[in-house]
């Protein structure tokens, strides 16, 4: 009898643990309602209708756009969770490892996770990109259909950033650095993982949005369809490039690291544009600052001067 009430006990506590993973999974913030498109169904709270409406068409233009490049069609229904407090945001799965996080998708759920602009304090352009980049994440794990484990981490990454315009000035000092300082982190290291820590994260993005934009624009569309129709089809990316650019992946490495060096070293910086104006308005203003400086001591002999004849006259007349 106790063994059997054990089994029981057991088999309810599994049911509950089952019931509270789905919970979680297919949980919709509440008080809310429902934005449909043909390809999302956008959850979201009353006060958010607005942001919601808005980011209908910038999901379906990305979804779409993102498609045609990786060369399959539009695919739905996918759902969106906009939610404005952290406990409707993780309620959707653990919340290690994204507490700063402004949204993440689950491809395999079909489903993309955002905080509100207000709750992740952040600007609109910058919400607006991160729906792009989760898109992206969901289009491309779409488009290899059953061999995700094929997608590098750092394609999944470049990619979405390279379509959602993620690049900012902090990756192009990321490059800088890298190729003055340092040297680039190998891609096999990032095959899984990105580092931790928030200098060595940076470089990591910097070189997948870099690299990716490298194969993007070689390959052209042609050749970057046949990688995600080889990937689709069970053929490792490595394998691929490999054949199309008829050379060891190492040597491809090589090749793009020539043109990161060409564009972010020493010299090209001390020659851009932006430096030379730097420098421009760096001699204004030392210029203006040795004008001043000269104008003060000249004012300070005149003023000793004129106090050097009001006391001459003084001591004539008296």
């Amino acid at each position: 009898m106790r063994r059997i009430d054990g089994r029981l006990l057991l088999a309810v506590a599994i049911l509950m643990l089952a019931a509270a993973v789905a919970h979680s999974q297919n949980y919709v913030p509440m008080p809310g309602q429902s934005l449909q498109t043909q390809h999302f169904i956008i959850y979201y709270p009353r006060p958010l209708e607005g942001l919601a409406r808005s980011m209908a068409g910038i999901a379906e233009a990305a979804l779409v756009a993102t498609c045609r490049q990786m060369g399959v069609k539009p695919f739905g229904r996918n759902m969106i969770f906009v939610c404005d407090s952290d406990r409707d945001f993780n309620r959707f799965g653990p919340s290690v490892g994204r507490s700063w996080a402004v949204g993440f998708a689950v491809p395999t759920k079909r489903k993309i996770v955002l905080r509100s602009p207000s709750l992740a304090k952040t600007d609109r352009e910058q919400f607006i990109k991160t729906l792009r980049h989760e898109v992206s994440h969901l289009v491309l794990h779409h488009a290899v259909g059953n061999n995700v484990r094929l997608v590098p981490r750092w394609f999944d990454e470049g990619m979405a950033m390279l379509n959602a315009g993620q690049w900012e000035w902090l990756h192009s000092w990321a490059l800088f650095r890298m190729v003055i300082f340092s040297k680039p982190i190998p891609f096999s290291a990032l095959r899984e993982n990105f580092p931790s820590g928030a200098s060595d994260a940076r470089l990591a993005y910097a070189e997948s949005y870099n690299f990716c934009m490298f194969l993007r624009t070689t390959l052209k569309r042609r050749g970057f369809e046949s990688l995600i129709a080889g990937m689709r089809a069970g053929v490792p990316l490595r394998t691929q490039l490999e054949r199309l650019f008829g050379m060891p992946f190492q040597r491809i490495q090589e090749v793009w690291y020539q043109q990161v060096k060409h564009k972010y070293g020493l010299y090209p910086f001390l020659t851009s544009a932006g430096v030379f104006w730097f420098l421009v308005a760096l001699l204004v203003v030392i210029a203006y600052l040795r004008k001043r400086r000269s104008t003060r001591e000249r004012l300070a002999e005149m003023e000793a001067e004129d106090e050097f004849i009001d006391h001459v006259l003084d001591r004539k007349y008296h």
